[in-house]
């Protein structure tokens, strides 16, 4: 009879135990995914991890959210609401400013689009120019609303050897339409029309 209360007892607490885990996992996962609208407890989040993580490199602080080639080869990220309250939240705390409400609000603004931020390598300070970008959804094909190229790249990180040059390029892509727990590509197009490649699984990002 004991024996038998103390596998009934053992059972109880095992169930209650797996309960609770199920509880705990269902708020992680739905805390990964893309919002387009932030709750006030997303935005302090977010600004909570920008001032905390001023002091890291910005490659790491936006590790998240970025899908990098092998070294030279490039690189994008993507920035959503959530990191780019929490990338203005990092850049005020490093020059001693007050992010108030107002420029919280700014950053919310890019809800209705994806920004990319592409690091592109060649050998020439021009090579960049011709550059575009295009959006893979499912079997859609989304051109940028906006874009921006630089007319002169910079010395790269492997300058005077090749690739010698470097240069950052912005491309912005409507929302409208597009599952935020489904996966996009960016590709990034060459003047030859090569393209590289970025897959962006929006389930597991904040």
């Amino acid at each position: 009879m004991y024996e038998s209360k103390k596998i009934v007892m053992k059972n109880i607490v095992l169930s209650t135990l797996i309960f609770f885990l199920i509880l705990c996992l269902f708020p992680l996962k739905s805390s990964y995914a893309i919002s387009l609208e932030l709750s006030a407890e997303q935005i302090a989040e977010a600004v909570e991890y920008g001032q905390k993580n001023k002091s890291i490199e910005i490659s790491l602080f936006s590790k998240p959210w970025t899908i990098c080639k092998e070294k030279g080869k490039g690189s994008a990220t993507l920035f959503t609401p959530f990191h780019n309250i929490a990338y203005k939240a990092r850049k005020f705390a490093i020059e001693h400013r007050e992010f108030t409400q107002r420029d919280v609000m700014q950053a919310v603004e890019i809800g209705d689009t994806f920004t990319f931020s592409v690091t592109v390598y060649g050998d020439e300070y021009n090579f960049c120019l011709q550059y575009t970008a295009k959006l893979y959804y499912k079997d859609d094909v989304i051109q940028p609303e906006f874009e921006f190229i630089p007319d002169i790249a910079e010395a790269s990180e492997f300058w005077p050897d090749p690739p010698s040059h470097s240069a950052r390029l912005v491309f912005k892509f409507p929302t409208k339409g597009i599952d935020l727990h489904e996966l996009i590509t960016l590709a990034i197009v060459a003047p030859g029309g090569e393209e590289a490649i970025f897959d962006f699984n929006l389930s597991k990002m904040k």
